[in-house]
């Protein structure tokens, strides 16, 4: 999938989405039907988002974009993004692994336990190829690349909110909208009970090129550990 933003906006991405999802019945049915519940109406940048993102790492980029997948969060009656205070201090794919987790456990499905060293190599070798990463196979798995992404969050307000009808996603048209939200239902897909996730940044070019893999197939070694806390769901707590 291409997803293109128009030419008035400052940070230009360019965004695809793969997926292979192999029936299971691990996760209650009424929980995954409940979070792959996409949004009724799509989420565009905002003008402070366009004004503030230049630099894609600025503070002020940071409070614009928290600000919009707030109100897009509060929209769908969910409560605001709660970073960890560590946020900040973690590389590109740790602060992927960190949002991925939260959308997932703020709408009661399974979390991650941090970045497998496997999946974070496939998602490399997408991110250095300017292309989708592909998943293990005989397992469950979903991927999304980001080209020209500012930052972590902004990847994350695009694949999460501003993916649906009326979006800039070239295959979410009037006419056909089998393409929509498709970014957000890899993000919220069904990986079975311990979902595995990897996440790469390369430069293309010079173009930030963002990459995250997630998939049913087990873990392995741990490139990053999520904290013992961050693993328990909301709902646990």
């Amino acid at each position: 999938m291409a997803f293109l933003q128009p030419a008035s906006v400052v940070v230009a991405p360019v965004l695809a989405i793969a997926a292979a999802l192999l029936p299971t019945t691990i996760t209650p049915q009424l929980t995954r039907a409940a979070a792959l519940t996409v949004p009724t109406e799509n989420t565009p940048r905002t003008q402070a988002i366009q004004r503030a993102c230049t630099d894609g790492s600025s503070t002020a980029c940071h409070r614009a974009v928290l600000r919009a997948i707030d109100n897009a969060r509060r929209a769908e009656g969910r409560k605001p993004l709660k970073l960890p205070p560590y946020y900040f201090r973690l590389t590109v794919p740790q602060q992927l692994l960190v949002i991925a987790h939260l959308e997932r456990v703020d709408r009661g499905l399974p979390g991650f336990t941090g970045l497998s060293a496997k999946l974070d190599l496939l998602a490399l070798e997408g991110a250095l190829s300017n292309t989708l990463p592909t998943g293990p196979a005989a397992a469950a798995w979903g991927s999304n690349w980001a080209d020209g992404e500012g930052s972590a969050l902004l990847a994350d307000f695009d694949w999460m909110y501003n993916d649906g009808p009326g979006s800039p996603n070239v295959e979410c048209t009037p006419t056909n909208v089998t393409g929509c939200w498709g970014h957000r239902l890899n993000i919220l897909g069904h990986y079975g009970p311990r979902p595995s996730m990897g996440a790469a940044v390369a430069k293309v070019d010079g173009v930030t090129s963002v990459t995250e893999l997630f998939s049913s197939s087990p873990a392995g070694r741990l490139h990053y550990r999520l904290p013992k806390a961050a693993t328990v769901s909301p709902q646990a707590r």
